[in-house]
């Protein structure tokens, strides 16, 4: 666990150790836990640790320090550390920074689970940059967000990524449920804390 302080925000990091579950049940233990505490998440950024055996690693800002630091702490006795104290405060400076990760939760003042025109969505959200993928993303795009967006940190931007959909709209690249595979993974709860 490791923890600094940025800006007017608390940022928090934990690694969440060889677990079994996906990334995805890791995201909703997180947001579920945090819920349950009041811990209004101001970022939830996951990163994907390739040094050692492949895991998942979060970072998390909050402008709640006593309850992000009950968060981390609930989180960090329940999944296993692998990473040390630097490896998760370069974690940190990356996403503060936004050179690395996947934003699972960011600042947004629009409704989510509709379509909204590209331009507003840059405009009221912390993603700085949509690229459509296969061509130039029209001025007037609408985006599907479907209540699941994941834009990634690259060269200091928040990109979200698009792609041509049905009706001439643009989803995000990353869906939530993208196929059907083997079965048995809607099955799956988070984990409880």
């Amino acid at each position: 666990m490791s923890k600094l302080m940025s800006r007017s925000k608390s940022w928090v990091a934990f690694d969440s150790g060889l677990t079994p579950v996906s990334r995805q049940h890791l995201e909703e233990t997180i947001l579920n836990h945090a819920a349950k505490l009041g811990v209004k998440l101001d970022w939830l950024v996951s990163h994907q640790l390739t040094s050692g055996a492949r895991r998942v690693a979060f970072t998390i800002a909050s402008s709640d320090e006593k309850k992000l630091d009950k968060l981390a702490a609930d989180l960090g006795a329940h999944f296993p550390s692998f990473a040390g104290a630097a490896e998760l405060n370069e974690l940190i400076d990356v996403s503060n920074a936004k050179r690395s990760g996947r934003a699972v939760v960011l600042p947004i003042k629009v409704d989510v689970t509709g379509t909204i025109k590209a331009e507003a969505l840059i405009e009221k959200s912390a993603i700085d940059t949509i690229v459509a993928i296969g061509e130039q993303l029209p001025a007037s795009a609408e985006i599907q967000i479907n209540n699941f967006l994941r834009p990634i940190f690259q060269e200091g931007k928040l990109e979200l990524y698009v792609e041509r959909v049905a009706g001439g709209f643009f989803a995000p690249v990353e869906r939530e449920s993208p196929h059907e595979c083997c079965g048995g993974h809607g099955e799956e709860a988070p984990i409880s804390l």
